[in-house]
């Protein structure tokens, strides 16, 4: 039997107010959302938290709110916001890290995907989240690593990058030409092109996004009234957009795109000589075919440069037995917080090291040159340096080298010089 039939890919689209969850085992045609028994909205789940009175006894989801109506618990919502925050919270007074209410929201996803699927093995996780914050990734990960999921098994991803692995995971007729999303829930309306560009013969997907908040809040789709002219604007951006584009496809995601909305002008302009799909789980899907990648699958073939990937590689230039070479350190196309990142060298008689900077989208190359005149002076090859990378978004890389010495000949200094790359 093939041991891969027993492991789980799941995919959570971690939102601040619901989230949804959806999982893939071996052999499926696709990933298939969970339905969570009894929540009221069937496929999502609020993410939220709680904690019975006077007892060390946690719930989340419908389970947190329903404790919290009768009286018997205490509910904490925002729990991304206090992830974010990073503080103690006062839950029942007792004080309570985020990694902790995280840690309970997660295994009860998990659980909930476990069964979903009957069984107890994860393969693989992937969290989209719609705000990429730095805070609450690392908040993140540590609390699924309180659940024993570490980094080999678990990545992140934007909801960009989501919806590119989504759209490119279906049929190659879905995306041969551009790839609309148009995202309208409560924070407004979010349109995003999917395109595939060639730089230097490499396929390399890209998003370009548009907000139309201002122009179509989220109320004028909660009043009846207006519904005629919510119609309207949507059909006036929609023909804003995809005027005089070749589009294979748009989808439709968001609270306001549900089925008792009536909107005919904007649906039969976006629906001529285009595929048109809708639903809420696009994100989580997208998630669960990171997930699968992750643990060893196939994933698109093409280059991201979307938001939140790094489109700028890192090189350096190397002396390696005797011949110059230029060594890759940092690829584009990666997600930044998946691009830390570390190299070891013997330093054979060079003050500095030069590192280039290129652009995906051009030939020439930014040559920085680091002084290495704050270490101690040795011998030539009496010298061994750890050069490492790490990113606070996609385009800021932080670079870091330190002086480990030389064995026991020479002891290390501690110094360390630091680098800040604008890429």
């Amino acid at each position: 039997m093939d041991t891969r039939e027993k492991l789980l890919c799941v995919g959570i689209d971690l939102c601040s107010d619901y989230s949804q969850v959806s999982i893939y085992s071996y052999g499926a045609k696709e990933p298939a959302s969970v339905d969570f028994a009894g929540a009221e909205n069937k496929y999502r789940v609020p993410t939220t938290v709680s904690k019975m009175l006077g007892k060390d006894e946690w719930f989340a989801g419908d389970e947190a709110i329903g404790s919290m109506k009768i009286g018997e618990a205490v509910a904490v919502k925002d729990i991304l916001k206090k992830a974010a925050d990073k503080n103690p919270v006062r839950v029942d007074d007792i004080a309570v890290m985020p990694i902790e209410l995280l840690s309970v929201y997660f295994d009860y996803l998990l659980k909930t995907a476990k069964n979903a699927a009957n069984t107890e093995e994860i393969g693989a996780v992937c969290v989209t989240l719609e705000d990429f914050n730095i805070s609450v990734l690392n908040v993140a990960v540590k609390a699924m690593e309180k659940l024993g999921i570490g980094r080999d098994r678990l990545t992140f991803a934007s909801h960009d990058e989501s919806f590119v692995y989504y759209a490119l995971s279906q049929k190659q007729e879905l995306w041969n030409n551009d790839v609309f999303l148009f995202d309208y829930g409560r924070g407004g309306l979010t349109a995003r092109r999917l395109y595939i560009g060639n730089e230097r013969g490499v396929r390399i997907a890209m998003i370009h996004t548009d907000g139309f908040t201002e122009e179509v809040p989220f109320e004028l789709c909660e009043n009846s009234i207006s519904t005629e002219y919510l119609d309207n604007r949507l059909r006036d951006i929609a023909v804003k957009l995809l005027e005089r584009k070749s589009v294979s496809t748009v989808y439709l995601t968001g609270e306001a795109f549900r089925e008792d909305l009536n909107l005919p002008g904007f649906i039969k302009y976006i629906c001529d000589r285009r595929r048109v799909f809708a639903g809420n789980n696009l994100y989580c899907k997208g998630a669960c075919y990171q997930a699968i990648e992750l643990a060893g699958g196939a994933g698109p073939d093409v280059m991201l440069a979307c938001p939140q990937r790094i489109t700028t590689g890192i090189e350096m230039k190397i002396s390696d037995r005797g011949r110059d070479k230029i060594l890759r350190m940092v690829k584009p196309g990666i997600n930044w917080f998946e691009a830390e990142c570390e190299f070891d060298f013997i330093v054979d008689g060079t003050e500095e090291l030069e590192i280039f900077l290129s652009p995906l989208d051009s030939r020439e190359k930014q040559l920085v040159r680091v002084p290495l005149t704050d270490f101690p002076k040795r011998p030539r090859k009496a010298t061994r340096i750890t050069v490492s990378f790490s990113f606070t978004s996609d385009s800021r890389c932080h670079m870091m080298v330190k002086d480990r010495g030389f064995g026991e000949f020479y002891a290390s200094s501690g110094r360390v010089i630091n680098e800040e790359l604008l890429l």
